[in-house]
C-alpha cells in the first residue's frame, strides 16, 4: 500500500451528522457484491455468503437479489435475526455442543418454513442435533461435517476416518446428511497471493480425498463447500466444488489490501471520524477501540497500528493507539486542524460492523442513508 498517494485514498468527506459512523460506499459495495457472484457463476458453483462481516438485512437482501443461495451465519442468534429479515435457507457454520443452543433456531425456522443446515466435527455434536430435532420435528434440517483444511480450530482430521463415523452416525440418527464444509482461515497468515492461492489449491485436494472416502463408503451425495475471502480472491474456484462461503469480499479492508487481494480503492467501509483535540505529540480523533475495534488483523496478519486516517486533501496518516473514546492519530509535516472530518479504513471490516448499531450508506451523489447493523450483539 502506498499510503502516500492521494489518488488511492482521497475521497470526499460529508459533514452531515454527527460522528464517529460507519459509512459504506454505496457503489463500492456494489461492484465488490456483482465481482464475487459473476465469480461464482463463472465457476457454476453457488455462493453463500457469510453474512458475520456485515450483519446488515439490507445487504444480504441485495447478495441474494444478484443470485446468492443462502446464507452463512456465525451463531443461533445471528441466523434468526435474518430469519426474520426474510431468509430461508442458513448455513450455522458453528459446531453445535448442547441441543439447547439451537432451539429456538429451529423452531423459528420451522415457523419460517426456512432450511438450516448444521455443521459438526464430533459425535457429541450429532447427539446434540439430534436430540434438537426430536423437539422441533418440522424444522427442514441438514448437517454438513466439518473439516480441518490447516486453520486447526475445528473441524475433523481428514487424513483418518472421523468423516465416515460421523457420517454414519447422521445416518443411524435419521439426520440428512449435508456433505463436507471447511474454511481456510490460515490463508490469511500467508502473505501474499500467490501463497494464499496454493493453500486454496490445498484445500480442495483434501476435501475431495475426504469426499471420495465418503463415496466409497456409500454416502453419494456428498457436495463440497469451501469459504474464505483470501481464497476467493486470490484463486480460482477449484472444479468440484460446489459451493463457496466468502463474507469480508462485500466490504474490504486494509488486511485485503496489505495480503494484495484488493486496492483501497475497494473499500467499500470506513469510519468517519472528527479531531477533537491536537497536541506535540498527537491528533486525538472521537473514534477508538468501541468504535474501531482493537483488531489489528483476522488470522496472524499483524498490522502496526489500527488504521489508516485519510483528510480530506488526501493526507494518510496511521491511528497509532487507541483508548475506548479516543483515537491517536500519528502526525509530521500537515497537522490535522481540531474539528475537521478524517476517513479511517480499519484492518478489519467485521470486527467494526459489530461494534455499531448502524451504518451510513453512501450514495454517489452524497446522500446518505442510515441502515440497521440488523444482528449487532447476536453473539450466542
Amino acid at each position: 500500500m502506498d499510503m502516500n498517494s492521494a489518488d488511492n485514498w482521497q475521497r470526499p468527506l460529508f459533514d452531515d451528522r454527527l460522528t464517529p459512523f460507519i459509512e459504506v460506499d454505496a457503489q463500492r459495495l456494489e461492484q465488490n457484491l456483482q465481482r464475487m457472484q459473476a465469480k461464482a457463476d463463472n465457476a457454476g458453483v453457488a455462493l453463500r455468503p457469510h453474512i458475520k462481516t456485515h450483519k446488515s438485512v439490507f445487504i444480504a437482501r441485495r447478495q441474494q437479489e444478484l443470485g446468492a443461495q443462502g446464507i452463512t451465519v456465525s451463531k443461533p442468534s445471528e441466523g434468526m435475526s435474518f430469519l426474520r429479515g426474510g431468509a430461508r435457507d442458513l448455513l450455522l457454520a458453528y459446531p453445535v455442543v448442547r441441543a439447547e443452543s439451537i432451539a429456538e433456531l429451529l423452531q423459528q425456522a420451522a415457523q419460517h418454513q426456512a432450511k438450516i443446515t448444521l455443521i459438526v466435527d464430533a459425535l457429541h455434536g450429532v447427539a446434540a442435533i439430534a436430540e434438537a430435532q426430536r423437539k422441533q420435528p418440522d424444522c427442514e434440517l441438514a448437517v454438513a461435517i466439518k473439516v480441518d483444511v490447516g486453520l486447526h480450530r475445528i473441524g475433523v482430521n481428514p487424513h483418518n476416518d472421523e468423516a465416515i463415523k460421523l457420517a454414519q452416525a447422521l445416518r443411524q440418527n435419521g439426520l440428512r446428511f449435508a456433505g463436507l464444509v471447511s474454511h481456510a482461515g490460515h490463508a490469511y497468515g500467508a502473505g501474499n497471493p500467490a501463497a494464499i492461492s496454493k493453500i486454496a489449491i490445498q484445500e480442495a485436494q483434501l476435501m475431495f480425498a475426504l469426499q471420495a472416502q465418503l463415496h466409497q463408503a456409500g454416502f453419494n451425495i456428498c457436495p463440497v463447500s469451501v469459504g474464505s475471502t483470501p481464497t476467493a480472491l486470490a484463486a480460482n474456484v477449484v472444479p468440484g466444488t460446489h459451493e463457496i462461503r466468502p463474507g469480508n469480499y462485500a466490504l474490504l479492508d486494509l488486511t485485503a489490501c496489505r495480503l494484495g487481494l484488493s486496492s483501497v480503492d475497494e473499500l467499500a467501509l470506513s469510519v468517519i471520524t472528527r479531531v477533537v483535540a491536537v497536541n506535540e505529540h498527537f491528533a486525538i480523533v472521537d473514534a477508538g477501540s468501541k468504535m474501531l475495534s482493537s483488531d489489528k488483523g483476522p488470522h496472524g496478519t499483524n498490522a502496526s497500528g489500527f488504521g489508516i486516517a485519510v483528510d480530506e486533501m488526501g493526507n494518510t496518516y496511521e491511528v497509532s493507539k487507541l483508548s475506548e473514546e479516543h483515537g491517536f492519530i500519528v502526525y509530521q509535516d500537515i497537522r490535522p486542524v481540531v474539528g475537521s472530518l478524517l476517513r479511517i479504513f480499519p484492518n478489519h471490516s467485521c470486527a467494526v460492523m459489530a461494534q455499531s448499531d448502524s451504518f451510513v450508506l453512501r450514495h454517489a451523489d452524497g446522500r446518505g442513508q442510515v441502515e440497521p447493523v440488523s444482528a449487532r450483539g447476536n453473539f450466542i
